[in-house]
């Protein structure tokens, strides 16, 4: 289905210039065909066939087969007389062989097992960190498209003052160098939105890099998505810290790589005590006889053998095997103090992006008090230059006021939505 969507958005874009793009758009494709993704899933199946083909050892080897062997020449019999001999024979049949370590081949498939399961949960990490990455992309092309339309109104509001302006200095009730006051202000709009165009279309290019576009894809955000997007509210960070610890896919893979460790532990310190077995049945026909080449080919019947045994292994590899156990038990402490550092990380995390959300939901709001105050400055700046009271320059510094605080919130909406994604993902929502 993603993949599909991938193909169609791709379509889309060789028809129509510039796409626009919503915030839904981009989470659905960006798991679509990065390569990434693919990785962690083929390494997980990888660990899935790992795993079932461990637990197929517990079935027995069944062989089916022919033979023929000839001999001429000198042959020893069992009393040690050494004579000529010419010889044939030949077989056919079927047999069951089993080289059976029970102990052995179960605590291998429950540490397969578990490394499969971690695998699982290490590609679905690398999901989301491409969403992630690819949410934070597209708000910063968003942040980028919106601070350029801010200036263009900027520039338009001064373009249509420089038009005023120009008609009272020929009047003769305004300076020229008011007017030129003006046109240097409008050079320097112009000049960032140039700039804007620049880092709106390297954003795009991020953007389309991450989504596995092509990377002259001209995309452009829907101008819609530019609201603070609250989605981890009425949460304290000590029950973020601890849903985190639950639901975050690299602590359940830590967790079961640990355990993993831990059936390997017991793979060594019970497996050698449990017996192997050795057992093997074939049945089928014999014959053969005195000649070689085509000579007494008869003398063929039925022939059946079968074997069974039960053993210890002591040394390397079995019983009394130290270092193999010392082995085991340092991999299990290295697992666990692995897992207490991703714990310790994931909390880190929480805290950090619950930390960046505030701050930045707290700068929204002084950003909106600074938007409403200098559009009550640009709009009594204006009032006083119509009535002759006023300068030039005051309303200049007023409209200029104006727009870095536009922008500035702009930030502040963008850095509060990219905290609120990064915050849901530290929590493992």
């Amino acid at each position: 289905m993603k993949l599909a969507l991938s193909f169609l958005f791709i379509a889309t874009l060789a028809h129509a210039d510039p796409a626009f793009v919503d915030l839904r758009t981009v989470m659905k494709l960006a798991g679509a065909n990065n390569d990434e993704i693919q990785l962690a899933r083929a390494k997980h199946d990888e660990a899935v066939a790992e795993s079932k083909q461990a637990w197929q050892r517990f079935w027995p080897a069944l062989s089916l087969g022919a033979g023929y062997r000839g001999h001429d020449g000198r042959l020893q019999d069992i009393g040690g007389n050494v004579f000529n001999a010419n010889k044939q024979q030949y077989n056919v049949g079927t047999g069951v062989m089993i080289d059976w370590s029970p102990g052995d081949i179960y605590y291998a498939a429950l540490a397969s097992k578990q490394r499969a399961l971690a695998a699982e949960h290490l590609a679905e990490k690398a999901r989301i960190d491409i969403v992630t990455q690819s949410v934070e992309r597209y708000y910063d092309l968003l942040a980028a498209e919106a601070s350029m339309v801010i200036i263009q109104d900027d520039l338009q509001l001064t373009e249509d003052y420089a038009k005023q302006l120009g008609g009272a200095v020929a009047a003769g009730t305004a300076f020229r160098a008011d007017l030129l006051r003006v046109k240097s202000q409008i050079s320097r709009a112009k000049l960032a939105i140039r700039q804007g165009e620049e880092a709106r279309d390297l954003a795009a290019a991020r953007l389309a890099e991450i989504l596995r576009l092509t990377p002259d894809a001209a995309l452009r955000p829907a101008k819609s998505d530019l609201v603070p997007v609250r989605m981890m509210s009425g949460k304290g960070v000590a029950t973020m810290i601890s849903l985190a610890q639950q639901h975050r896919p690299e602590m359940q893979a830590a967790q079961a790589i640990h355990s993993s460790m831990d059936a390997e532990k017991d793979r060594v310190r019970i497996a050698p005590m449990i017996p192997s077995v050795q057992a093997g049945y074939t049945m089928g026909g014999f014959g053969g006889g005195p000649g070689v080449g085509g000579q007494q080919w008869g003398n063929f019947g039925r022939q059946q053998d079968f074997y069974v045994g039960v053993g210890w292994k002591i040394g390397p590899g079995g019983l009394l095997d130290r270092q193999r156990q010392n082995i085991a038990n340092a991999r299990e402490e290295s697992a666990s103090l692995q897992t207490s550092q991703v714990r310790a990380a994931i909390g880190r995390e929480v805290v950090e992006a619950a930390t960046r959300s505030q701050s930045a939901n707290d700068q929204i709001k002084i950003n909106d008090e600074a938007v409403d105050a200098a559009e009550e400055m640009t709009k009594l700046a204006k009032e006083r230059q119509a009535s002759q009271l006023g300068v030039v320059l005051e309303y200049l510094l007023a409209r200029d006021e104006l727009t870095r605080a536009r922008q500035s919130r702009v930030k502040a909406v963008t850095d509060f939505n990219k905290a609120q994604h990064a915050l849901k993902r530290a929590v493992g929502r």
